[in-house]
């Protein structure tokens, strides 16, 4: 009787010490896979013979459509694409991209951006000039780390902490909390 139940623990051990790493395994590739949807054009077989691209955009933003590249290599020419995720939200695929700047700039499903981040400070195209005239008039010398489109309008964080909303104008609404 004895070595029966040992027996049984040792197989439920096994059993649980390969499902742990499978699981493990599966988080893993889940964290590392750079889009893992469907929906995104899928990577050419690796060749073993091939030399790795010149251009560090090439592999970070492989899936990406190319409205979002060419949008990325306009506006940030002197980052690269280090990493992507995706979204599936209200009918369509998202994308939250990530450069080397450490900004990240996050697109809906047309493509458009929606949100950027960076805290270097948001570039100026990004930014609408009232509410540019607003911050500078307000909080100099403060930058603006992240704008968010809305429904309403705008959202925007400052460096030093402060949310800001303003509708699609840009005429300034109030803080957030």
């Amino acid at each position: 009787m004895y070595y029966k139940v040992l027996s049984i623990g040792v197989i439920l051990f096994a059993l649980w010490s390969c499902t742990g790493s499978n699981n493990n395994e599966a988080y893993q590739q889940q964290q590392v896979a750079v889009p893992a949807q469907e929906e995104q054009v899928q990577a050419a077989p690796v060749d073993s013979t091939a030399q790795a691209p010149a251009d560090p955009r090439t592999d970070a933003a492989q899936g990406l459509p190319g409205a979002i590249t060419s949008f990325l290599k306009q506006h940030f020419p002197n980052s690269s694409i280090v990493g992507a995720e995706t979204d599936l939200e209200h009918g369509g695929v998202e994308y939250d991209v990530y450069l080397s700047d450490g900004t990240q700039v996050d697109f809906d499903a047309n493509n458009k951006w929606e949100k950027v981040e960076s805290m270097k400070g948001v570039p100026d195209f990004f930014v609408p000039d009232a509410i540019s005239s607003y911050v500078k008039g307000n909080y100099q010398n403060i930058a603006i780390t992240k704008i968010n489109k809305e429904y309403h309008g705008y959202d925007v964080e400052l460096a030093n902490g402060l949310d800001l909303s303003f509708d699609r104008s840009g005429r300034f609404l109030g803080m957030d909390d």
